[in-house]
């Protein structure tokens, strides 16, 4: 068929970055089961937390990552709720676990003034926040 061109869709989409504050000194005061149970809770929540359509990883170490699909910029108060919600379950030791936080970034890819490519945005937010005390969300 000569002019007829594919349409192409672009998803609108977020990556989230994510690392579990101070996990090195946790495991290296409570053991490595200790560590393995935390980093179980981390995951399951965050699987409870976000949609079944997203995709929660592991990326290494404390380190997780979730690409949520269909999520444009201006709904960027949903992330920070749900980050705040699981924070808020982690800060209390439960059952002998621990409290804990997370250090997230995330960068969208309808953002203004992209720097380079969206996980790479995500990861300066992700250390924004790390640099300036932890236990928080910052959006690119």
């Amino acid at each position: 068929m000569t002019g007829w061109k594919k349409k192409e869709s672009h998803k609108i989409e977020s990556h989230i970055i994510i690392d579990v504050d101070t996990f090195k000194s946790v495991n290296d005061t409570y053991g490595h089961a200790m560590g393995d149970t935390i980093l179980q809770k981390v995951a399951t929540l965050l699987k409870r937390t976000f949609r079944s359509i997203d995709y929660v990883c592991r990326i290494g170490g404390d380190e997780f990552a979730i690409i949520m699909v269909e999520m444009t910029s201006d709904l960027k108060y949903t992330i920070e709720e749900k980050i705040e919600a699981v924070n808020e379950t982690l800060s209390k030791e439960v059952d002998g676990v621990p409290a804990v936080s997370l250090s997230v970034g995330v960068a969208f890819s309808d953002r203004d003034n992209a720097e380079d490519d969206i996980f790479k945005d995500a990861d300066k937010a992700l250390y924004y926040i790390k640099e300036h005390g932890r236990h928080g969300c910052k959006i690119f």
